[in-house]
C-alpha cells in the first residue's frame, strides 16, 4: 500500500514539473529580428517560456510570455514598487484583447482593446483620481465617431471623427 502511494505521488510530482513553464531572465535570451518580427532565442534556439526582466534591486520589471520565440500570452510591466503598470496580452506577436495601464497608486489610466496590433473598440483614459479624461472608439486603429474629453477645470470637448 505504501509503495503504491509513493509511486502515485512521484508520478504527480513529475507531471507537475514537466508541465511547468520554463522561466529565464531577459539577460539570458537574445532578441533578434526576422522580417520585422521580434524573436526571443536562447542558445540559438527559439525560446518558449516566461522571460523576466528585473530592476537593479531585483524587483520584477517585465514579464513576457513567449511561445516559439514570439510574444504570445501575458505581458506585464511593473513599477519599482511592485505594482502593475501595464497588463496586456499578445497573440502570435501582436497585441490582442484588453490592454490596461495603471497609475502607481493602482488606479486605471487607460483601457483599450487591440486586435492584431490595432486599436479596436472602446477607449477610456482616466485621471489618477479615477475621473474620466477621454473616451471614444477605434476601428482598425482609427478613431471613429465621437470622442469626449473632460478637463480637470470642468470644461468638456467633443471631437467627431
Amino acid at each position: 500500500m505504501f509503495q503504491k502511494r509513493f509511486l502515485i505521488i512521484n508520478i504527480i510530482f513529475l507531471s507537475i514539473i514537466s508541465c511547468s513553464k520554463s522561466k529565464t531572465t531577459l539577460s539570458e535570451v537574445d532578441i533578434v529580428y526576422d522580417n520585422e518580427q521580434m524573436l526571443f532565442t536562447k542558445k540559438s534556439k527559439l525560446y518558449t517560456g516566461l522571460v523576466i526582466e528585473h530592476y537593479d534591486d531585483n524587483h520584477i520589471k517585465t514579464e513576457i510570455s513567449v511561445i516559439d520565440g514570439i510574444k504570445d500570452g501575458v505581458f506585464k510591466q511593473y513599477y519599482r514598487s511592485g505594482k502593475v503598470q501595464v497588463d496586456s496580452k499578445f497573440k502570435k506577436g501582436e497585441l490582442f484583447g484588453r490592454f490596461n495601464s495603471f497609475y502607481e497608486n493602482g488606479n486605471e489610466q487607460i483601457i483599450i482593446f487591440y486586435k492584431k496590433n490595432l486599436k479596436m473598440g472602446s477607449f477610456e483614459e482616466f485621471y489618477d483620481d479615477k475621473k474620466l479624461k477621454i473616451c471614444g472608439s477605434y476601428y482598425m486603429g482609427v478613431r471613429i465617431g465621437q470622442f469626449e474629453e473632460y478637463f480637470k477645470s470642468g470644461g468638456e470637448a467633443i471631437y467627431n471623427y
